[in-house]
């Protein structure tokens, strides 16, 4: 569990995060295994030869990774 989870939080509240955290495990690792299948999807569709033909290509590779990288750092949060 990374440290932001319990930034800013009493101890209780921190007991009471860290208890509902391993707790909920078993919906972290079906919510992660979501989000990197929707990542493995954006790459699909960003290597598609179809895109090339469009003007804004760039943009809509640009906006891809900026996906897929907060889809990495939500499963980063997520993760043990």
């Amino acid at each position: 569990m990374k440290t932001v989870w319990t930034k800013g939080l009493n101890a209780e509240q921190i007991v009471q995060l860290k208890q509902d955290f391993v707790g909920g495990a078993l919906l972290r690792e079906r919510l992660s295994k979501l989000l990197e299948e929707k990542q493995d999807s954006s790459v699909k569709k960003s290597r598609s030869e179809d895109g090339y033909e469009k003007a804004n290509w760039a943009y809509q590779q640009a906006d891809a990774r900026g996906y897929e990288r907060a889809l990495s750092e939500v499963i980063s949060l997520i993760s043990n």
